[in-house]
């Protein structure tokens, strides 16, 4: 064999690994696209209408599932709101996917073993228990929060059950009970409400 041919064979054979290469990255490149893609978790939301005219739109809410490092899964919520009064305003998720009337949709979503749906009993330990949204002197308000008490896929913590569940925004702000049982402690009337829905 020449010279050239040996150079010409090794110029094939670099050729050949760096094809196989290329494909192989490309293949890590696809899997890994891919993996981010489920990363971005199951998603739902909701339109929250006034409890005193279910025709007048109050906000949206978004929810977004995610698995944390511990592998638990994790719901991020995001809550704006607009034509509220002025102050804290407790918020919860409720038992059923119901807002006509407001009352329709039950106490807080607490599907546990041991669940107490009672708005002040077992209060602030409910899995649908949530932080307040501050609402500014113009009516308008957000709240972001993170809770591993809910899930949107299915399991025994899931908010789409046989019944669903919906938020609900209260009048008044949570003190989260610290007392125990008191009327009015949660959040007392209910000011807006809005089925959750899973996102398509």
């Amino acid at each position: 064999m020449t010279l050239g041919n040996k150079a010409q064979n090794g110029l094939t054979y670099s050729v050949i690994i760096c094809s196989l290469l290329l494909f192989i990255v490309g293949n890590v490149n696809a899997r890994n696209s891919k993996g981010d893609n489920s990363r971005k978790g199951v998603r739902a939301s909701a339109i929250l209408y006034s409890c005193d005219d279910p025709t007048e739109s109050k906000g949206f809410a978004t929810l977004r599932e995610k698995r944390s490092e511990e592998g638990v899964k994790e719901v991020d919520v995001m809550i704006k709101v607009s034509g509220l009064p002025e102050g804290k305003h407790a918020v919860h998720i409720h038992e059923t996917a119901a807002c006509e009337p407001c009352g329709a949709a039950g106490g807080h979503f607490d599907p546990g073993l041991y669940g107490f749906t009672s708005p002040d009993g077992n209060h602030p330990y409910h899995s649908g228990d949530l932080i307040n949204i501050n609402v500014k002197k113009n009516g308008k308000g957000m709240m972001k929060t993170v809770t591993s008490r809910v899930t949107l896929s299915d399991g025994p913590l899931s908010l789409f059950d046989e019944d669903g569940s919906a938020f609900i925004i209260h009048v008044d702000p949570d003190s989260y009970c610290p007392e125990g049982e008191e009327a009015g402690c949660a959040g007392g009337a209910r000011a807006a409400c809005g089925i959750i829905e899973l996102d398509s």
